[in-house]
């Protein structure tokens, strides 16, 4: 079926007709090359990161401190729900009832080591697969938001980018985390508001989009300080603006009520109002602290300190949450100006990535790594800078991504999955950046022969 919507040109033009190259691109013609289709590009992305799982064995998951490695907090928390005990100790001790993180992920991990094993090598290779499919997802949004944006060449450029680059294949085969399914669930909803905006949505479409967003509160919470721009988008790009108040009414209205479940659990197991997770003060303790250089102590964290470890223990999770957010507002009132010191080096280290020996052959690359990450950030900003100065559609939205997005990560750790979730955007706006580049025409001047 073709699609009937606005296109747009490599120069971000709309239009309203197919032409006969998007026409066999969108019917999966026979005379379409192979290597263009959408479907082809997903599978040869998942083909690729199963044969990493299952030929790299990283599935064997380090065994150390109980498997702690093993979906560290995540893992923990699944394998409570796996053994009857609920959603509690996300750590190594028993601790009682937890809101430490979003309820999806733990939930589905923990079906998975209902089925296969707690711990188990099969159970790991389930859900790294999991987090391949999702990642191999991605291609498809990338391919269809560049489309949109920028147009073919560059969508179907990112998507193949994405497919087979290495650095993005590694998440999702190594890490037991939300990070492939947070990073396909928000480039999804880039690509649900694109869509919304080329023609005034029903009702239904609000809902799905509130749907949506929902499901990404009970991923990664953290993510939804992208929604409100969205609406805001939409709302300033669609016409007869009063009617579309309602619809945006009515998607945060069905994200709420999709939420709402886990919201009750949480005021009935801890008698007062959590939205979703609680473990944020110690998040930011961790960073700023007296003993803190501005980045993470690992010795204050209960699954590294045994004296923390019986703290959380004696206390409980609310408790201990509540006199780490003490402390923290604390330490910012004797030290504002170490406070703001350290925000604004974990701002840098967001993009170049935290300091880690990265020991290859006998050799130190830290320094490698860090320029590695920060030439990817330039380049993905050049990309936003060319898209903003050439009026591309999803400027704005773009811009969000890569200003709006990190500001939650500044206050505490940034570590380098923290920023997965906005790579495919980042990776857009670099191949666009390069594909503009490609057009530049560079004239030597040639030596006259004698």
């Amino acid at each position: 079926m073709l699609y009937s919507g606005p296109m747009r040109d490599a120069d971000g033009v709309a239009k309203n007709l197919l032409t006969p190259a998007e026409a066999n691109e969108s019917e999966g013609s026979a005379r379409q090359p192979l290597h263009h289709s959408i479907l082809f590009i997903v599978l040869i992305a998942l083909s690729l990161r199963l044969a990493v799982i299952t030929i790299g064995h990283t599935y064997r998951i380090t065994p150390r401190r109980d498997h702690f490695q093993y979906g560290w907090e995540m893992g923990r928390l699944a394998r409570s729900i796996a053994t009857g005990q609920g959603f509690s100790s996300p750590t190594d001790l028993p601790t009682g009832p937890s809101a430490w993180a979003p309820p999806l992920y733990p939930y589905i991990l923990a079906a998975v080591f209902k089925l296969f094993g707690v711990y188990s090598a099969l159970s790991a290779w389930v859900i790294l697969a999991f987090n391949s499919v999702f990642a191999a997802l991605t291609c498809f949004t990338l391919y269809r938001i560049g489309e949109r944006i920028y147009g073919i060449t560059v969508g179907r450029a990112t998507a193949w980018t994405w497919a087979v680059f290495p650095y993005v294949i590694y998440w999702p085969v190594r890490v037991v985390w939300e990070t492939s399914l947070t990073a396909f669930l928000l480039s999804l909803s880039l690509l649900f508001t694109l869509r919304m905006a080329d023609e005034p949505p029903r009702p239904r479409t609000w809902i799905l989009f509130g749907l949506l967003w929902g499901v990404i509160a009970l991923t990664n919470t953290a993510v939804l300080s992208m929604m409100p721009f969205c609406l805001i988008w939409l709302l300033y790009r669609l016409p007869r603006r009063p009617r579309q108040l309602v619809g945006a009414a009515l998607c945060v209205l069905t994200a709420a009520l999709l939420v709402s479940p886990w919201l009750v659990r949480n005021y009935r197991v801890f008698g007062q109002f959590i939205f979703v997770r609680d473990n944020l003060p110690l998040e930011m303790y961790e960073a700023n602290n007296d003993q803190s250089s501005g980045l993470w102590t690992r010795n204050e964290h209960p699954g590294n300190n045994p004296e923390a470890m019986l703290r959380f223990q004696e206390l409980g999770e609310l408790r201990f949450m509540a006199e780490k957010k003490q402390q923290v507002r604390q330490f910012i009132r004797e030290h504002p100006g170490r406070f703001l010191w350290f925000t604004a080096e974990r701002a840098v280290y967001f993009w170049i990535a935290p300091p880690q020996a990265a020991i290859v052959a006998g050799y130190d690359l830290m320094i490698s790594r860090h320029t590695n990450f920060l030439l990817g950030a330039i380049f993905a900003f050049a990309g936003l800078w060319l898209t903003i100065r050439n009026r591309k559609s999803g400027a704005f939205l773009l811009a969000c991504f890569l200003l709006i997005y990190p500001l939650p990560y500044y206050l505490v750790m940034p570590f380098p999955r923290y920023k997965h979730p906005i790579e495919p955007e980042m990776l857009l706006l670099i191949v666009y950046l390069f594909w503009e580049a490609s057009k530049i025409q560079i004239r030597w001047p040639l030596r006259k022969s004698a």
